[in-house]
């Protein structure tokens, strides 16, 4: 997703960010948030400040149900696309990919208007 090393670093600190202030804001503690996820917290401390990547989605997924953030948003701050989404895309990649450019652009209406009478396959 990203190609440039400062790109995936901004990503980590992002990520890091994020977690680390949802995690505070629900005053759950360094020791208690990695003791709930089986991580050690000298990972989720150096994560939170984007030394480490983010992990992988089973955890990002446990970390969204502790903190109470959509699991999907939590995987984009990642840099990441839920297995499942990926699984679904895969079944007809053009019909995603034009889906989702579209909605980029705000044409929602005419997409779905579309989609019944474009050929994907």
């Amino acid at each position: 997703m990203t190609n440039t090393a400062k790109e995936r670093r901004e990503l980590q600190e992002n990520f890091g960010n994020l977690v680390r202030e949802r995690r505070l804001k629900l005053k759950i503690g360094l020791r208690e948030f990695a003791k709930l996820l089986k991580i050690s917290p000298a990972f989720i401390s150096k994560m939170e400040i984007g030394d480490f990547a983010p992990p992988k989605e089973e955890n990002i997924r446990k970390m969204a149900e502790i903190l109470k953030i959509d699991p999907d948003e939590l995987l984009a701050k990642a840099g990441k696309i839920s297995t499942d989404l990926q699984e679904i895309i895969a079944t007809k990649p053009k019909l995603y990919a034009s889906l989702l450019r579209r909605a980029k652009k705000h044409q929602i209406e005419k997409c779905l208007n579309d989609i019944e009478e474009e050929d994907f396959e």
